[in-house]
């Protein structure tokens, strides 16, 4: 007995902003119907930065586009295409594109939702 499928067509998807106030797409969500998953995509242009934050969840970063650096409680690590980062809850992490190329990445997250974010680091300005 299962539930309604979707098709989900990313680029009709309309863009939204991420606690970090960068683009974001919510592509799967409790708006398909999805009650477990959460699947978000989101870019950052050449110098662009999430700022470091929390979630009470899992979070899943699979990056597809571009190169980077995250931040995961202290230690920094190099982020690229075909790269993904398991980030468990409580985790304080961020990440930036230094690259020329925007870094484009997916964000999954359980529940049908984005998960509730708390930011560590204040807004000093810089994009992100």
């Amino acid at each position: 007995m299962g539930g309604a499928w979707r098709r989900v067509v990313h680029a009709d998807v309309a863009t939204d902003r991420s606690p970090s106030g960068l683009p974001l797409r919510h592509l799967v969500s409790a708006r398909e119907g999805a009650r477990t998953l959460y699947l978000g995509e989101q870019w950052l242009q050449p110098g662009d930065r999430v700022r470091r934050h929390t979630h009470p969840v899992e979070e899943l970063l699979t990056f597809l586009d571009g190169s980077g650096e995250a931040t995961l409680d202290g230690e920094t690590v190099g982020i690229e295409a075909g790269i993904s980062l398991f980030v468990p809850p409580g985790v304080v992490h961020g990440f930036r594109c230094i690259g020329d190329e925007p870094l484009r990445l997916l964000v999954l997250f359980p529940g049908g939702r984005f998960a509730a974010t708390t930011m560590v680091d204040e807004d000093d300005g810089r994009r992100g």
